[in-house]
């Protein structure tokens, strides 16, 4: 099934860069408010009374084509993820799932950029702790984001707010891991403007 998805989206790309004016890359990481449940409990209620930091991480790049037919629209392939992180000075609990999969990119104005990615997840979990953090391989994941897009030529600066979902269900446990994260970014973009 994944072959015939990642087929699939090859053909859509290429067939949309036919009409596209050049490349597009963005790169870059996000910080923001996590939120990890494991079937429907939230893992920081599980620990009522214990004193952690608690921060949530996104990282990504994509790369694709456009503007398209003469459309302010790229098309990318997308590759990114969350980490979700409590740490009590001793001992930590990270939560991560991952994204690899298609995204578009419009611009309704020069200056603003929105953006938006879906595909598959999975899930690599990590602790200090003796426990079994089960990983996933089947899953689903996407994001929406907004960002205002500064520079001069083809290069510039992304800032903007992102809001990142991914679901997966567990490996061994078969628990239903659902992880979002809510906050601000900065990427570097390289991409050709429309040409009017």
């Amino acid at each position: 099934m994944k072959k015939i998805l990642f087929t699939g989206a090859l053909l859509v790309i290429t067939l949309f860069s036919v009409n596209a004016q050049g490349f597009y890359f963005d790169i870059g990481l996000g910080v923001g408010g996590g939120l990890t449940q494991l079937d429907g409990t939230d893992v920081t209620k599980t620990f009522a009374g214990v004193n952690f930091t608690e921060i949530g991480v996104e990282l990504g790049l994509k790369a694709g084509y456009g503007p398209i037919a003469n459309m302010p629209i790229y098309i990318a392939g997308v590759v990114g993820g969350i980490g979700h992180r409590l740490d009590d000075g001793s001992d930590y609990l990270q939560f991560n799932s991952y994204l690899l999969g298609l995204g578009v990119i419009f611009y309704p104005i020069p200056l603003i950029q929105i953006a938006g990615s879906i595909g598959f997840s999975g899930v690599g979990n990590q602790t200090s702790l003796p426990l079994n953090m089960y990983k996933s391989t089947s899953g689903i994941a996407g994001d929406i984001s907004v960002a205002v897009d500064l520079g001069s030529g083809n290069h510039g600066c992304l800032i903007g707010l992102k809001y990142f979902s991914a679901v997966n269900t567990l490996e061994i446990s078969g628990a239903e891991q659902n992880q979002s994260i809510f906050g601000i970014f900065f990427r570097y973009t390289f991409r050709h403007k429309l040409r009017m």
